[in-house]
């Protein structure tokens, strides 16, 4: 009897996945993922959509991204849907602020249904320096996590924070480099001062 294996492709997707999980976890913490090798620029976000999206749920691009979503379609199997109906959104520049005020927030019933947002910024730091400070509070976060991130500035923390004021409803977001640094604001996360 042989061994079953995970082909490259799966054990790949996992491990991005494992990732992102951990991420969830312990928000504000600068997670690492090799990004995919494409000629597209966002080929860090497109590893960690590589592990969420697939035949049973749905995504969309903002701003439109022919490339990214012909990308997406051929290599997971997912479909396309309006960003306010999307269980995914890949969001750069300000698509971001867009995607975060027109995402799905869920139901008191199935507040899962929320969506969540792949935000491509120009950088993840856990270190001072170029970009955003974000403190962070909530579950998973001892007394306080902070971070930086370059492409996600203050009016786009106030929309996460609007959008996440009636918890358990609201969006989840990951905030992911073209390095493939990243780091993750569940929900439940709050931004110190992004009230």
């Amino acid at each position: 009897m042989t061994t079953p294996t995970m082909t490259p492709r799966a054990t790949r997707e996992q491990r991005a996945f494992r990732t992102l999980m951990a991420g969830m976890a312990r928000p504000g913490t600068v997670q690492t993922v090799a990004p995919l090798e494409t000629t597209h620029r966002l080929g860090a976000a497109f590893m960690l959509l590589d592990a969420l999206l697939d035949h049973e749920v749905t995504f969309a691009v903002i701003p439109a991204d022919a490339e990214a979503d012909e990308w997406l379609l051929r290599s997971t199997g997912s479909r396309i849907a309006a960003v306010h109906a999307a269980d995914y959104i890949l969001a750069t520049g300000d698509g971001i602020e867009a995607a975060i005020r027109r995402a799905k927030i869920g139901i008191p019933t199935y507040p899962n249904f929320g969506a969540t947002i792949i935000a491509a910024v120009e950088a993840v730091s856990g270190r001072m320096g170029s970009g955003e400070r974000l403190e962070l509070l909530g579950p998973g976060i001892r007394d306080e996590a902070i971070v930086y991130a370059a492409g996600f500035p203050s009016e786009y923390q106030r929309s996460f924070m609007e959008r996440n004021s009636e918890v358990p409803l609201g969006i989840d977001l990951v905030l992911i480099a073209p390095d493939g640094r990243f780091t993750c604001l569940p929900r439940y996360t709050r931004i110190q001062g992004g009230e």
